[in-house]
């Protein structure tokens, strides 16, 4: 009775996170920029981002010799470089740098995101932290219809691309 209990959880969880990404993926389609909406995202999401790293320091560490505790370290560094990478993108923003501008900021950040994630997965985290994960991460999302048709075709265009040797 109890494995049923699980496999239902683990597929009902499947399910959301596959409607999730398919969702964001149809977002990022076709939003055209403006620059405004995607200051104030950014913004929120430096100050979220600094708010968190407050709150993950004052988490009690792991017990040396704890399995987690390489995993909490990491995340905190995670952390750290994703903080300076939203003040970055915020800073260029606010600047007035365009799409094309902060296109290499944004994707860093996007991969600092998927690093964290990695890392978050082996930490033990607490209710408060997780909550600030949660909401970092749909500020994140917000951010992506904006810049994910360029990101795309950046990607694509890496792809094709031939290897240049020396």
């Amino acid at each position: 009775m109890r494995s049923g209990r699980i496999s239902w959880r683990a597929r009902s969880v499947g399910c959301a996170l596959l409607l999730s990404t398919l969702a964001t993926s149809a977002l990022a389609q076709a939003t055209p920029w403006d620059q405004e909406a995607v200051t104030a995202i950014a913004v929120k999401l430096e100050q979220a981002l600094r708010d968190m790293r407050v709150t993950v320091r004052q988490n009690p560490q792991e017990t040396a010799g704890s399995p987690t505790r390489r995993a909490q370290f990491q995340a905190r560094e995670t952390l750290g470089l994703l903080v300076n990478a939203s003040q970055r993108l915020s800073s260029q923003l606010r600047a007035g740098e365009d799409l094309d501008a902060t296109l290499p900021t944004y994707r860093r950040l996007q991969m600092l995101r998927s690093d964290a994630q990695r890392s978050g997965r082996r930490a033990n985290i607490p209710t408060p932290t997780m909550e600030q994960i949660v909401a970092a991460k749909a500020l994140i999302d917000q951010l992506t219809p904006f810049y994910g048709q360029a990101a795309g075709e950046e990607e694509a265009a890496e792809k094709t691309e031939p290897v240049k040797t020396p």
